[in-house]
């Protein structure tokens, strides 16, 4: 394979990187998780409230989501990638994701929310790692019961 540097060879292992990073979340495998981003990594969104308006260490964000689904249901937390847009220069890249997120509610069982997120990916070492995710609950459509 002789594709050059920065084209499809690379937005193809960022995008397996995502498809990883949504897989290791639903199956709350949060060493999986941890293992695709930078050593100072960060997390900036609503799953960690006090963390919208300014990013967390991902292991301070991966702490508190562990916690937030303890004893939840297995089936009651999913995340599904819908739409991705890439975007690479050299060694940097970027990608909004949309993403369908299935969540707990105290009392109300499981809903579901799409969310918006961006992820800020490196080439570190020969290897894309997540340098950063910023993420908001999407505002259309709300949350949805599920049933």
């Amino acid at each position: 394979d002789h594709t050059p540097r920065g084209t499809r060879r690379d937005e193809d292992a960022v995008l397996a990187l995502v498809a990883d990073y949504a897989r290791t979340l639903s199956a709350r495998d949060w060493d999986g998780v941890r293992s695709l981003f930078w050593g100072q990594g960060s997390y900036s969104g609503p799953m960690v409230p006090r963390s919208v308006g300014r990013a967390v260490p991902i292991d301070s964000a991966l702490g508190r989501f562990s916690r937030t689904l303890q004893g939840a249901e297995p089936g009651s937390f999913d995340v599904r990638v819908l739409r991705t847009d890439f975007r690479q220069d050299g060694d940097l890249a970027s990608v909004w994701l949309t993403t369908r997120r299935r969540m707990p509610l105290a009392a109300a069982g499981p809903a579901e929310r799409d969310w918006m997120e961006h992820l800020v990916l490196r080439r570190i070492g020969g290897s894309w790692r997540i340098l950063s995710v910023a993420g908001s609950a999407g505002s259309r459509g709300g949350a949805r019961g599920l049933r």
